[in-house]
This record gives C-alpha cells, structure tokens and sequence, in this order.
C-alpha cells in the first residue's frame, strides 16, 4: 500500500473540515481518472462505454483519511491487488507491479501539464474528464496540488489548459495499415502492428476473433482497416479495427506500403 498527500488550498476553511461536495468531485475525478489512465497503458483509450474491467475496480480501491487541509489517499500497488495480470498467461507488459493506479494518474497528470513528456500518456476523455475538477473550485478550493514540488498544481488557469489541450487533438479518421501482427492479447483484444516499412509500432483494438483466426494472422504481414486515434502531436494512440487480413501479396496491400 502507497500513501500519496494531495493538498487544498482553499483559505477560507479551517484544516480539519471538507466540504462533502468538493470531497464527492475531488475523488470522482481522481478515481475515474486513475481507471482512465490504467486503460490508456494497456489499451490506447482511457475511456470505453459499459463498465471497466474487473482488474481495473481493484486496482482503484482507495482508502482515505484527511488532515491539515490534506487528504491521504492509500492506493495498493498492481501487484497487490490484481497480482494476476503479471502472470505468464495475459500478462500487462504495459504495467509494472510495484506502481498503483494513483501513479499512472499522476504521470499522465504530469505528461499533459509538460509538453515536453510524451503526450501519448493522455487522450482527449481524460483531458475531458480532468476539466471536471472545476466543479471543486465553485466550492471554495483555491487550487490542488498532487505534488511537494508543486509541478502538479490544478487551479482554474489549468482547467482551461485541459480545455485547449483537447480542442487541439486531431479528430479520428478512417485509416488502412500495413505491418506485421506482433501481438493480440485475448483478455482485451489489443494488439501490436509492427508497420511496414517503417518499424512503427501501433495500438490498436480487434473485432472479437476466434482463437484459429487470431494464431492464423499473428506473426504474419497483414492489412489493417478501422478508425484512428491520435495525440495533440498528431501521432496514432490507437487504431479501432473493423478488418484485419493477411497480406498476401494482393494489389490493395501494395498500394497501402506505397502510399505510407
């Protein structure tokens, strides 16, 4: 179990009362953003209609306790609570054991607030999700800090910041590619295409599949159809597919390398 402090400041209120109605939006945020960031690690998305994963429930089951204007929040490492994901069988490459969920949050937190950090760590639902702390400064906080070094600061400027950030994120299109198969995983349906010709590796998401189908295609250089995903820099997070076919060696899988 890790600890991690997160201060409020809010002047007004003395250090050993909360608002319930700031508690309720700060740890919504915080919890549905700690589940967001898990799944962008693993998926390339951190949001997706129906309810999340089982593993991902408890790897978000926090306890707290607040003090000196402070909330203490205990978060169990992945190894912890779901200690099945590092096992031989499905194992989450993406994940290191000894991290918690609060981790991932603060590290994608810090990839958004530091354009210079890789901005495949968040996508446009957790920036949308993240614009939800506003309702946390109607109730009095003057801001919210995730950090001692203060690199981690959410006040109202930020909230505009998450805004602009997310207008700026290219729209998803319809794309073809063309690579390898390296891996799909059966717990999710992800995937890695190695493209071709330039060794690119991308995320993307399978139609459900048949485990024939899938050891018929792994491994092998095949044509990708479906819809992409992209980061503020314009790089693909992910790629949403309808259609994954073998290559070879057809007229249409030609024309995709020459056009890449």
């Amino acid at each position: 179990m890790q600890i991690y402090s997160i201060r409020i400041e809010n002047q007004s209120v003395d250090s050993h009362t909360i608002s319930v109605t700031l508690l309720q939006t700060l740890l919504s945020v915080l919890i549905e953003g700690s589940k967001g960031a898990l799944r962008l690690r693993t998926e390339g998305r951190s949001m997706v209609r129906g309810a999340p994963p089982q593993w991902i429930k408890a790897a978000t089951t926090f306890s707290m306790a607040f003090k000196d204007k402070q909330l203490q929040i205990g978060s169990p490492t992945l190894y912890e609570s779901v200690p099945e994901l590092f096992h031989e069988n499905g194992k989450m490459e993406e994940l290191r054991p000894e991290n918690t969920a609060i981790d991932y949050f603060k590290e994608s937190l810090a990839a958004i607030l530091n354009n210079e950090l890789e901005d495949d760590l968040y996508d446009k639902p957790l920036l949308d999700l993240l614009q939800g702390f506003h309702n946390i400064f109607y109730q009095g906080a003057d801001s919210i800090h995730f950090s001692t070094d203060g690199r981690l600061e959410i006040n109202l400027k930020t909230i505009e910041y998450f805004k602009d950030l997310a207008d700026k994120i290219p729209p998803p299109r319809r794309v073809k590619m063309a690579g390898r198969l390296d891996k799909i995983r059966s717990n999710d349906r992800t995937f890695k295409l190695i493209t071709t010709p330039n060794n690119i590796i991308v995320k993307g998401i399978t139609q459900p599949m048949t485990q024939k189908e899938v050891q018929a295609l792994l491994g092998k250089e095949v044509l990708i159809s479906g819809i992409a995903f992209y980061t503020t820099s314009g790089k693909t997070i992910r790629i949403e597919t309808d259609q994954i076919s073998l290559a070879n060696a057809h007229e249409e899988y030609e024309r995709v390398i020459r056009e890449i």
